[in-house]
């Protein structure tokens, strides 16, 4: 404890120091030399110190060679960078598989002209390097890059480097442009040709081609049937017309589509994580573009889904790491929101048909279970368990086979 103060105090006064502005000018340069360059400094001062104490000429020779280098390369790089940068990136959103395109523009902001210089871009974990060429006074210089996606995810571009360095790489002077852009890889998806979203009957729901005998929602009159319920006689057409005439209506539907996705990261072998978020988000898309209710889940909590581009835009940046019991957060997602029609599991190719039909009972008797387990390599197949429907699924590709197979719309 005696020791925490003054070291403290010692720490606070350094990083006072720092901040003046000719210490933080000395910093700045500092940080220019390259390892390249220490190692020439070093040299360069070992050998004049040779040659002070023994009057080594070889050595003397070698000191006013590194001190010529190093100043040389000094004056090269002591200039400020002219260059201003701009990054374009017209798409911020891309799926999977992809190649997004953006542009680079660099600018003279000096009133004469500039020789040739580097520009680097950062792209994700990589870098692209451009030559700039000689720009004249306030000349502009535009480039495309590209930039490929592999694979769902976040991908920070920039922020742009314009780079000044000597022939021999002893000193490099960095000016870092502006914040950088990020580009959202979205997971692939597959277009289901039918409505998985499962329903159920609701006076609530959205109305459907369907005619039925006895709703809510009014469609026509026509002529009466046997069987048809008399309460639905419509008086004043039946007197108007001499025989009896009935309302028809459309029959109303109510359809909640519950999708959970299994993120627990001890059990997810190579891509096939991203096959069930691809999974997951196939299915999603099918609801909302029928605008039925979906709602859906990870491991870790609910993710948006008041829109196609917010839930795809979470789903990118979702990953395996939440070792949370599946079947515990199937239940609590059920008591969090009740009344769904339909639940959707994606579960990991380790889970064995008994959990998966464990798990299928989870949300009650009265919903549509559908349990889709993801095994790559495997052969597509279909399981009826006691409450649900087991799906094997190898890739995204085969989900609209498997699907429609099944005959679950």
């Amino acid at each position: 404890m005696t020791l925490t103060a003054p070291l403290q105090k010692a720490r606070d006064a350094l990083i006072r120091a720092s901040r003046t502005p000719v210490i933080a000018l000395g910093i700045s340069w500092l940080k220019t030399i390259t390892a390249t360059g220490w190692a020439v400094i070093i040299c360069g001062s070992l050998a004049a110190w040779i040659a002070t104490t023994w009057g080594w000429v070889e050595a003397h020779v070698i000191a006013t060679t590194c001190a010529a280098v190093m100043l040389s390369a000094l004056v090269l790089v002591a200039w400020p960078i002219p260059h201003r940068i701009a990054i374009d990136l017209p798409q911020k959103r891309i799926v999977a598989g992809q190649t997004a395109v953006g542009g680079i523009t660099v600018t003279n902001t000096r009133t004469r002209p500039i020789g040739s210089g580097v520009i680097e871009l950062p792209i994700g974990a990589g870098s692209g390097q451009f030559l700039v060429p000689p720009l004249g006074p306030k000349a502009r210089w535009e480039e495309i890059f590209s930039v490929v996606t592999r694979r769902r995810g976040l991908i920070s571009i920039g922020p742009a480097r314009s780079v000044r360095s000597d022939g021999l790489g002893l000193l490099r002077r960095v000016r870092i442009g502006d914040r950088p852009d990020v580009l959202r890889v979205h997971p692939r998806t597959v277009r289901l040709p039918f409505d998985a979203t499962g329903f159920q009957l609701d006076v609530e729901g959205v109305t459907t081609a369907r005619l039925s005998s006895s709703d809510v929602s009014f469609h026509a009159l026509r002529d009466y049937e046997p069987g048809d319920d008399r309460r639905n006689v419509h008086w004043a057409s039946t007197a108007r017309l001499g025989r009896l005439i009935v309302r028809q209506f459309e029959e109303t539907r109510r359809s909640h589509h519950m999708i959970i996705i299994d993120t627990a990261a001890r059990v997810w072998p190579g891509d096939a994580f991203e096959t069930a978020v691809s999974i997951g988000a196939s299915l999603a898309l099918t609801g909302l573009s029928a605008s039925r209710t979906v709602s859906m889940s990870t491991s870790a909590g609910w993710l948006p889904t008041s829109s196609p581009v917010r839930m795809l835009d979470a789903l990118t940046e979702i990953e395996a790491g939440d070792n949370v019991d599946v079947e515990e957060r199937v239940r609590r997602c059920v008591e969090e929101r009740g009344g769904a029609s339909a639940v959707t599991i994606v579960v990991n190719p380790g889970m064995s048909d008994e959990d998966a039909s464990r798990l299928a009972g989870v949300p009650g008797s009265d919903v549509s279970v559908l349990v889709i387990r993801v095994r790559p390599g495997a052969s597509r197949r279909r399981r009826r368990l006691s409450r649900g429907v087991l799906l094997d699924c190898p890739s995204l590709d085969d989900l609209p086979r498997l699907i429609v197979g099944g005959k679950l719309s």
